[in-house]
């Protein structure tokens, strides 16, 4: 039986800092930490808060992906995906002002389906326009250039 989602509902996430690179949060009891590398003051013993971020648009690709492609009666054994963030740090050391901090993330999707280019492609496009975080990232002025590959 599917899942009914209501049509809003609230994430709730606490934190507190640990140290001035390290914070702690939780979220639905699931304790979530990033870290700094030794670098910028930190232990390395985490993802750092931007890791975080693109890990997440990673685990939302997956999950809609998947949700998108029952959709589209599109059988997926399996999905790989890495992310290549292009930070620019001008805005945070305040070298100058940005449109985006990531001005291009690129995402590499490689499916293993029996799928056509086709069904691929409106794959893509449909995942796309409904992850949330995709959609965050766009309107933040992220360009997101994409391939979506058979496996």
């Amino acid at each position: 039986m599917a899942h009914v989602m209501p049509d809003l509902f609230k994430i709730d996430v606490k934190g507190h800092a640990i140290t001035h690179a390290r914070t702690e949060m939780i979220a639905r009891g699931k304790v979530v930490t990033t870290d700094e590398p030794p670098e910028r003051g930190g232990t390395d013993l985490f993802a750092t808060p931007l890791e975080t971020m693109l890990s997440s648009f990673l685990g939302c690709t997956n999950v809609i992906a998947n949700y998108v492609a029952g959709l589209l009666k599109i059988k997926l054994r399996g999905i790989e995906l890495d992310i290549c963030g292009h930070f620019d740090t001008r805005g945070v050391f305040g070298k100058a002002e940005i449109g985006s901090p990531f001005p291009v993330i690129e995402l590499n999707v490689v499916l293993d389906t029996d799928a056509s280019d086709e069904e691929i492609a409106e794959l893509r496009r449909v995942t796309g326009e409904k992850c949330p975080v995709s959609v965050l990232l766009r309107r933040a002025g992220c360009e997101i250039r994409e391939s979506w590959v058979r496996k």
